[in-house]
């Protein structure tokens, strides 16, 4: 076990500048790991004997994708844009109403480009919500409660499923020592590929 930084591992304890204003540690780390959801009708859950309150309903989700090449806006996620509109419309809610939020943090800047997509700042503006605590644990708007994929990992094709697991356990009451205040009683998980090529945004209910 390596346990300093060496030619083996060079970056142990390190935190290099990977380019102009980004460091290794503003990159999530693609990691092993699986996730995995059930997904049931109320008559389903009961003819298990499971109980509505133990579940999350989805209210909504919206779909994107964009073209692969052509001219964009590449401080803006409008794919993402696009489907948390989608999503908005079909639960009947809007940025306002959201108590938690998982979104898909790949670098720190895309976690600020988030907020911005899903409504929660103007252009531009998404860096204010980091610097007010609004989007911490204790904020108004608590986002990412269980470490992100920067903190916690990202096993890639596992992390959509973990964004709804995390949205789950905050509205259950069941996060233990990071859960959240006031209990959520409406989430959005955003998630997006391919350099926001390819969104879909889920919108929860308690």
């Amino acid at each position: 076990l390596a346990t300093s930084a060496s030619e083996k591992n060079p970056n142990f304890l390190e935190n290099p500048e990977y380019k102009d204003w980004i460091k290794v540690s503003d990159c999530s780390q693609v990691s092993d790991g699986a996730s995995a959801a059930v997904l049931m009708s109320e008559r389903g859950m009961s003819r298990y004997g499971l109980k509505r309150d133990q579940a999350v309903e989805i209210a909504a989700y919206g779909n994107a994708t964009s073209a692969l090449n052509g001219e964009r806006d590449f401080t803006a996620l409008t794919t993402t844009a696009a489907a948390a509109a989608e999503a908005y419309r079909d639960a009947g809610a809007g940025p306002a109403d959201i108590g938690i939020a998982e979104v898909h943090d790949c670098f720190s800047i895309a976690e600020i480009q988030m907020y911005e997509a899903l409504g929660f700042a103007g252009p531009g503006r998404g860096i204010e919500l980091a610097k007010d605590g609004t989007v911490t644990l204790t904020g108004r708007l608590p986002v990412n409660t269980g470490g992100g994929l920067m903190a916690f990992g990202h096993p890639v094709g596992a992390t959509g499923v973990k964004q709804a697991v995390e949205i789950w356990r905050q509205m259950k009451g069941l996060a233990r020592d990071y859960q959240v205040p006031r209990r959520p009683r409406i989430g959005v998980a955003a998630n997006m590929g391919g350099d926001d090529r390819t969104a879909v945004v889920t919108i929860y209910r308690a």
